[in-house]
């Protein structure tokens, strides 16, 4: 019996480690380990200086799907296009379309389909808010929509996505399913090296996000000075943002980028995990971070904010903490200071955040749990259109332009 043919499905370039956080590039090259056969839909490409002078010169032969792009119509006409000449070469059993409500949307086809995300448009706007105009908000939630209701099975990463695709769209709870994400690293270290971590006076603080104050990057400067004030000797590392003016300290180091395709800057991010004593994670808004993910792989303890889907991720006092939303840096330190102090309560909080990496929060138990998924909705299509004749939804026109 032959393995099941996937087709990855996105706009997205998921051969780029950076593009969405490099989640997309870890689901692709998790689900390649599996006994199934994934082929690449889309015009993924691994980037290069090449690649960046040929983006210059054929807009055209890298559509975007997002609702912003002046040119969607044109755009998905052309996606469509590329995608149904890659499936009449390489014919495909079931679609995945990770974070790809537009992509169902302009591609009709007359396949299964497995949707996944980590936020619906309801949440999205609650969360962010979109500096959406009245007609592509309305493109948005309608893809949305459509995802939802056509799609075979749904994967979230998280409790929360998954109630409220329910509650806001109606999903069914038999094809709704939560696999939490894992950790884009390259190299991951073995349990013991995760856990022997060498434990000094010093407590070390690791901040990671792009965006300061959405981050929280304010709540953890704050931190930082109670700690100091409490008597324990501290320091902060931020990785990806600038603080704005007058947020400094001697104590404050700022790493204000490290690009994970290049693997210098990716081997000091992993020595940061490795090095430091905890995660410092207040963020305002975030929907499935996969920072906590690896920072559990290195077996460093988060301390996080209870927003969006994070409460699928840390489970309280074993591989983190977390606060409520209104917390300000006092209490992260309370936290922080006391968890700390304890030297054997803390190493055990390191092996127990290691051992949520291993049994959850990798790509791997990752992909084994999506191919069920996949099977289940080749199952569910064979079945469900036997002796019946399937119409496929009319697809991207019906958005009309722009």
């Amino acid at each position: 019996m032959r393995s099941l043919r996937v087709g990855f499905l996105s706009s997205h370039n998921y051969l780029d480690r950076n593009a969405f956080s490099g989640t997309l590039y870890s689901m692709y090259q998790a689900l390649l380990k599996q006994n199934i056969q994934v082929v690449p839909l889309g015009r993924a490409y691994t980037p290069n200086k090449l690649h960046k002078v040929s983006r210059l010169f054929h807009k055209n032969d890298y559509p975007s799907l997002s609702v912003k792009n002046p040119n969607l119509f044109e755009d998905g006409l052309r996606f469509r296009e590329l995608v149904k000449k890659q499936l009449k070469k390489n014919p495909c059993d079931v679609i995945f379309a990770p974070v790809g409500a537009m992509e169902l949307k302009t591609v009709a086809l007359d396949l299964p389909c497995v949707y996944l995300s980590d936020v619906t448009h309801e949440l999205y706007l609650q969360l962010y808010g979109l500096n959406y105009t009245e007609r592509q908000t309305k493109i948005s939630s309608d893809a949305e929509k459509h995802a939802i209701s056509y799609a075979s099975q749904l994967i979230y990463s998280s409790r929360w996505a998954a109630d409220s695709a329910m509650n806001h769209y109606g999903a069914p709870l038999e094809k709704t399913q939560v696999i939490p994400f894992g950790a884009n690293l390259e190299r991951v270290p073995s349990f013991e090296q995760a856990t022997q971590r060498e434990i000094s006076s010093k407590c070390r603080l690791l901040f990671v996000g792009k965006w300061w104050e959405r981050k929280g990057g304010n709540i953890a400067l704050e931190c930082l000075q109670s700690l100091l004030a409490m008597g324990v000797d501290a320091e902060l590392t931020i990785v990806g943002c600038v603080p704005p003016d007058g947020y400094t300290h001697a104590k404050l180091n700022v790493i204000p980028f490290l690009d994970k395709n290049v693997p210098q800057q990716r081997q000091k991010l992993e020595e940061l995990y490795f090095t430091s004593n905890f995660l410092l994670f207040p963020t305002r808004a975030d929907c499935s971070p996969i920072s906590i993910c690896e920072a559990n792989a290195y077996g460093l303890p988060v301390v996080a904010s209870n927003v969006g889907g994070i409460a699928s991720i840390i489970q309280e006092g074993v591989n983190g903490f977390m606060l409520p939303l209104s917390s300000g840096g006092d209490a992260y330190a309370k936290v922080i200071a006391k968890t700390f102090a304890d030297v054997q309560g803390y190493r055990e909080l390191v092996k127990a955040a290691r051992q949520e990496y291993d049994d959850r929060l990798n790509w791997d138990q990752w992909a084994k749990a999506t191919c069920q998924v996949f099977a289940a909705a080749a199952d569910q299509h064979l079945f469900s259109n036997i002796g019946s004749q399937y119409n496929p939804p009319s697809g991207f026109p019906e958005l009309a332009r722009v």
